[in-house]
């Protein structure tokens, strides 16, 4: 989508802005107009204002220098109310709990608030543009943290945001790991270094792991594994005791069938499971539709 476009037409003074920021501008007013409505019923951001603090911490700044504290009032300004119990987090799964989450529609990950969808793009710092913000994405370095490149705007945004996020976590949270993974949770993945020290009781009354496989291959650590240990080691410190563990939910194996219903456990859950049998019938309706719709645009086009 042409996000521009939106500031253009809500904002018409948004064409003195650089073109990074028209489509900053754009993506604010689609995200309260559109994607998630429901906080901003009583009183909008400002979506120009919002650019305006976020340029300010990125404008002029070093390609791989930035000071993570820079986004600390951006990061603030964007903030917006999430319900109880609708806070997800994840590590190496990222299209399955973007597809889970559902744009905050079941629960909410840092990518579906406004914060996270406003940061979810390349961007740095220049030196030669006339706003301080580089206008050639291909120029900025990414968000991967590297020897040569500690701390790039992006890696400096996101880990603010995620400092931000999961210290307003509360009530019962989820965390999404991958069971294809060699090593799903580690001390240093980016959850256990960033966020997991935020998740503190008596806000946060509950963790639910969630363990994705949407694989015929059989799964490499599940519940028994060494990364619960490490939340539950973790948690009980900070006076979270209740943690549980599933692999493939029926939230989980119902987003997996309805994508590829000839993984194993969908005609296997099919058989033998009067709540799965439902959901294979509305899977199977779904098909059916298609299929009825892909004949008749054959047939009359």
């Amino acid at each position: 989508m042409n996000y521009w476009i939106l500031s253009v037409l809500f904002l018409p003074h948004v064409f003195a802005l650089s073109l990074v920021g028209q489509e900053f501008v754009g993506k604010c007013l689609y995200y309260q107009n559109t994607i998630n409505p429901q906080p901003f019923v009583h009183q909008r951001k400002n979506c120009t204002s919002l650019w305006e603090s976020f340029r300010d911490a990125i404008a002029y700044q070093p390609a791989c220098h930035v000071p993570r504290e820079r986004f600390t009032q951006f990061v603030r300004d964007s903030q917006h109310a999430i319900a109880r119990d609708k806070f997800v987090f994840w590590e190496h799964v990222y299209d399955i709990v973007m597809r889970y989450s559902n744009r905050g529609r079941r629960t909410f990950s840092i990518a579906d608030t406004l914060t996270g969808f406003l940061g979810d793009t390349k961007f740095c710092g220049s030196n030669s543009s006339a706003d301080g913000v580089e206008q050639d994405r291909s120029k900025c370095p990414g968000y991967d943290q590297t020897p040569e490149c500690p701390w790039s705007a992006e890696a400096a945004f996101w880990t603010e945001a995620s400092d931000f996020f999961s210290k307003s976590a509360y009530g019962e949270i989820e965390l999404m790991l991958n069971a294809l993974s060699n090593t799903p949770l580690t001390n240093d993945s980016y959850f256990s270094r960033f966020e997991l020290p935020n998740l503190k009781g008596p806000n946060v009354t509950s963790l639910r792991v969630l363990f994705a496989l949407n694989s015929a291959l059989p799964p490499r650590e599940t519940c028994s594994g060494s990364s619960v240990e490490l939340v539950k080691r973790t948690l009980a410190k900070q006076g979270v005791t209740n943690v549980t563990c599933e692999v493939n939910p029926s939230s989980l194996k119902f987003q997996f069938c309805s994508e590829d219903p000839r993984l194993p456990f969908c005609s296997k859950d099919c058989d033998t499971s009067d709540t799965w049998s439902v959901h294979c019938q509305v899977i199977t309706l779904c098909f059916a539709i298609v299929f009825c719709k892909m004949i008749f645009v054959i047939q009359y086009h």
